[in-house]
C-alpha cells in the first residue's frame, strides 16, 4: 500500500458539548455562506498537523477547549490533540481513536524544530516516519556547492497538500514570487518526486538509522515483557475480561441503588403524610400568630384613641366645673370706692363669646358614646386575643408531637435505607477504584504492545525505505520526466474544463508551475484562470502520486474551489483579477464549475479502482446543482447562516443559544 494519510474525524472539545466533523477516504465536500466556519475546519486540520499558529472566531474562542483529529496513516490509527490557546505546547498523539485515548499513554512532539526538550521529539519527525518517508536536509542555495542546509519538514511538504483560499488562484500561489521560499519549495518540489540530488545517500543514512532503532525497540520491548512475566502481570484478554466483568457488576450495583431509591419513595407514603400534616400544623401555627399580632396592634390601636376620648372628656368636664364656680355675669351698678358715684359694668357677650352648658354637654354624650363603642371593641379584641393565644398553644403542643412521630417515623424508615444505600455506595466506589487499577494495568499493557508495533512500524519502513532506494539507484525518474508527465494530467485536467485556446499547456522546468498558452503561471492577469489552473496543477500532483511511489501522503485540501468562477468575489479579492480578461475566458460558464468537480470525483474514483488510498477535501460557497443533485453521499458538511431548511448554522452549531 502506498503512504498515506486519511482524515477520519476532527472533534473540537467544547464547554457544553463537543463539535464533530467527519471524513471518508474519496471526495469530502464542505460548502455554504461565508463565515459559518468552512475555512476553519481545514485551518484546524493544519495547525493539528502541525501548523504554527491558527487564528481562532470569536464563537470558537468562548466554546472550545481542545481540538483533536483522527487520522490514519499507512493504515494505522492516531488521534492527535493540541492546545488551540498555546501553540508552543506539545502536541500529543495516541496510537488510537479519540474516544479510546483513556487507555493510553500519549506521545508528546514539539511543534517545531526550536524546541529540542519534547519527551519525543518534533511532530513532523513523527509524521514523515509513520509515512514512511526519508528525513533529508536541503540547500539553501542549490546552486552553490558550500551552500547551508536545513532540515525538510512535513510543514514543507504540507505546502503541496493544503492550499488556503488566499493563495488558491492567487499570484504568489506557492511563494512563486519570493525568491527565496520559492527555492526551498522547488527542492521540496524535488524531494515529493524523489529527484532530490541528495535523495539516495540520505536514504542509505535513514535505512541504518532505522536499523539501529529496531534493535533498540526490540530490546525494549523484550525487557518489558520479561519484566511482567516475573511479576505476574495479567495480560491484556484478561484485563479485558476483568474490566467488562466489573463493568457487568457496577451496572448491577447501579441499578440495585436505583431501585433502592425507588423503593424508598414508594414506601414513605406514612412519612409523607406525617410530613404533611407536620406542615400543616406549621402552617396553622404562623397564621394564628400573625393573626394575634395583628390583634395585639388593633387592640393597642384602640386603646390609644380610648385615651384620646378619655382627655377630650376630661376637659369638657372641666369647663363645665369652672362654669359652676365662676357664676353668671353680674348687671347691678354698684358704688365707686372713690368718689362714691355709681358704676356700671357693661355687658360681658359685647367683648366674649359665653359658651352655654348645653352644646358642652351633647359633645360629652357624643365622646362617652364614642368611648363606649371603643371599650366594647377592647373588650371583642381582647377575647379574640386570649382564643388565639391558646389556639397558639394547641398548635404548639400537636407541632411538637408531630416533630417527635415524624422523628421516629424517619429513624424507622432512613436508617435501614442508609445502611443499605451507603453499603450499596461502597461497593460501587470499591469496584471503580479496582476499574481504575486494571485501566492503568491495560494501559502498561497497551505500552508494552505499542513497543512491539512500533517495531513491527520500523521494520516495515526499512522494508519500504530499502524498497524505494533500490528503485532510485536502478531507475530513478529526471525532473524532465516528472514535469512531462505532470504536464500530461495538468492537459488532461484542463480539456475536462475546457478552458478556451488549450495550447502551450505545461509545467514550467524552471519555476515548477504552471504554464498556460505559453505564459507562465504569475503572467496570467484572470483570476479565475488562475484559479482553474492551480487547482489543476495540485491535482496533477495527486494523481502522479496515485501512480507511482513518490513522498505525497496521498491527500489534497482546498479551499475555495469557486474562488472568481462567476461566484460572488470578496472585496479584498478583486484587485487580483481582471475582469475583462475573465470575461473572455469565460470564467463564470457554470458548466466549468461543474467539470472541475467531476474531474476531481473522477480521480478519487480512479485511485479507488487501483487500490490506492486517496482522499480529497474540498472547501467552497457553493457547489453545481447538477452535481449536488447527483453526489449528495460526498457532501459532509453545509452551513446556512439563517439556518434555512433545517440546516447548520456552521461549525459551532449552538452559538446563539
Amino acid at each position: 500500500m502506498k503512504p498515506h494519510i486519511n482524515i477520519n474525524l476532527l472533534t473540537l472539545v467544547g464547554c457544553r458539548k463537543n463539535y464533530t466533523i467527519p471524513f471518508f477516504p474519496g471526495v469530502n465536500i464542505i460548502y455554504g455562506d461565508s463565515d459559518t466556519g468552512k475555512s476553519s475546519i481545514l485551518e484546524f486540520i493544519n495547525y493539528l498537523l502541525g501548523a504554527s499558529n491558527i487564528e481562532l472566531a470569536d464563537e470558537i474562542k468562548a466554546t472550545v477547549k481542545y481540538a483533536a483529529l483522527e487520522l490514519e496513516i499507512n493504515g494505522a490509527q492516531y488521534t492527535v490533540k493540541r492546545d488551540i490557546y498555546n501553540s508552543k505546547d506539545y502536541i500529543e498523539v495516541y496510537p488510537c481513536t479519540f474516544d479510546q485515548c483513556s487507555e493510553f499513554f500519549p506521545k508528546k512532539y514539539s511543534p517545531n524544530y526550536k524546541d529540542i526538550s519534547a519527551p519525543d521529539g518534533f511532530i513532523s519527525d513523527f509524521l514523515l516516519d509513520t509515512l514512511g518517508f526519508p528525513k533529508v536536509k536541503i540547500k539553501v542555495s542549490p546552486s552553490k556547492a558550500n551552500s547551508d542546509v536545513k532540515r525538510l519538514s512535513f510543514r514543507n511538504l504540507f505546502k503541496y497538500v493544503y492550499v488556503n483560499q488566499d493563495d488558491i488562484g492567487s499570484k504568489s500561489f506557492l511563494d512563486i514570487n519570493n525568491w527565496v521560499q520559492a527555492t526551498t519549495n522547488k527542492e521540496v518540489f524535488k524531494y515529493i518526486f524523489n529527484v532530490l540530488d541528495s535523495s539516495i545517500t540520505e536514504l542509505e543514512v535513514q535505512i541504518s538509522e532505522l536499523f539501529k532503532e529496531s534493535k533498540v525497540l526490540l530490546q525494549k520491548y523484550t525487557s518489558v515483557s520479561e519484566f511482567l512475566q516475573e511479576t505476574d502481570y495479567d495480560n491484556r484478554v484478561s484485563l479485558d475480561e476483568a474490566i467488562n466483568e466489573l463493568d457487568e457488576i457496577l451496572l448491577a450495583l447501579k441499578e440495585e441503588l436505583e431501585r433502592l431509591n425507588s423503593t424508598m419513595v414508594a414506601n414513605s407514603s406514612n412519612h409523607a403524610e406525617l410530613k404533611s400534616i407536620f406542615n400543616q400544623l406549621s402552617l396553622n401555627k404562623k397564621r394564628v400568630a400573625l393573626e394575634a399580632e395583628k390583634t395585639r396592634e388593633e387592640i393597642e390601636k384602640y386603646s390609644r384613641l380610648k385615651n384620646d376620648y378619655d382627655n377630650d372628656i376630661s376637659k369638657i368636664n372641666g369647663v363645665i366645673q369652672a362654669q359652676k364656680r365662676i357664676g353668671e355675669s353680674t348687671t347691678l351698678e354698684n358704688p365707686c370706692p372713690v368718689c362714691s358715684s355709681l358704676l356700671t359694668p357693661c355687658d360681658v357677650n359685647e367683648h366674649f363669646h359665653e359658651a352655654g352648658n348645653a352644646s358642652l354637654i351633647e359633645e360629652l354624650k357624643s365622646l362617652e358614646r364614642k368611648k363606649k363603642s371603643i371599650q366594647s371593641l377592647i373588650d371583642d379584641l381582647s377575647v379574640k386575643s386570649r382564643k388565639l393565644a391558646k389556639e397558639h398553644s394547641e398548635y404548639s403542643s400537636d407541632l411538637d408531637r408531630a416533630r417527635e412521630m415524624l422523628d421516629t417515623e424517619s429513624r424507622a424508615l432512613i436508617t435501614p435505607y442508609l445502611t443499605q444505600r451507603d453499603t450499596l455506595i461502597e461497593a460501587i466506589a470499591s469496584k471503580n477504584q479496582l476499574r481504575s487499577q486494571l485501566v492503568s494495568s491495560i494501559k502498561v499493557r497497551n505500552q508494552q504492545q505499542k513497543i512491539h508495533d512500533d517495531y513491527e512500524k520500523s521494520q516495515l519502513k526499512i522494508s519500504q525505505l530499502q524498497e524505494r532506494l533500490d528503485k532510485l539507484q536502478n531507475s530513478a525518474p529526471s525532473i524532465h520526466e516528472v514535469l512531462s508527465d505532470l504536464s500530461d494530467y495538468l492537459k488532461l485536467y484542463l480539456k475536462k474544463v475546457n478552458i478556451k485556446n488549450q495550447q502551450g499547456i505545461a509545467v514550467s522546468d524552471k519555476s515548477f508551475a504552471p504554464v498556460i498558452r505559453g505564459r507562465d503561471y504569475s503572467s496570467i492577469t484572470s483570476g479565475g484562470l488562475r484559479t482553474i489552473s492551480s487547482l489543476g496543477y495540485m491535482v496533477a500532483l495527486l494523481e502522479y502520486a496515485i501512480d507511482h511511489e513518490v513522498n505525497h501522503p496521498r491527500l489534497l485540501m482546498v479551499d475555495t474551489v469557486g474562488k472568481y468562477l462567476g461566484k460572488t468575489t470578496k472585496e479584498k479579492y478583486k484587485g487580483q483579477t481582471n475582469q475583462v480578461e475573465d470575461d473572455k475566458e469565460g470564467i463564470s460558464d457554470p458548466l466549468k464549475y461543474q467539470n472541475i468537480y467531476e474531474y476531481i470525483l473522477g480521480v478519487a474514483n480512479r485511485a479507488e479502482k487501483k487500490g490506492v488510498p486517496c482522499q480529497i477535501i474540498l472547501v467552497d460557497n457553493d457547489v453545481p446543482d447538477a452535481f449536488v443533485d447527483r453526489y449528495k453521499a460526498y457532501i459532509v458538511a453545509h452551513y446556512s447562516s439563517s439556518g434555512e431548511n433545517g440546516l447548520s448554522v456552521g461549525l459551532i452549531d449552538d452559538a446563539g443559544i
